[in-house]
């Protein structure tokens, strides 16, 4: 959320899991934000053969846990003024 100038206050999505997963952490350093993304696609009735998600590989792969590095460039340390 920008902290001033015209987008003052505006939430602005910049993450999102697989469906099932969860998201720990984060942790918010400088410009960037590292979080763990655990349980991808673990949902009711997903299989081997029918998987609800394959993130973060693509089709053909089962979907598995990771950390995610999200990083910008060109803006201010992130929680300063």
């Amino acid at each position: 959320m920008a902290v001033d100038g015209p987008s003052r206050r505006r939430v602005t999505q910049f993450l999102t899991v697989p469906v099932g997963a969860e998201t720990c952490g984060p942790i918010v350093e400088d410009r960037r934000v590292v979080v763990a993304v655990q349980h991808p696609g673990e949902v009711d009735g997903a299989s081997v053969e029918d998987p609800v998600s394959v993130w973060p590989d693509g089709p053909g792969n089962l979907a598995r846990r990771s950390v995610v590095n999200v990083a910008r460039t060109g803006c201010r340390r992130i929680g300063l003024r």
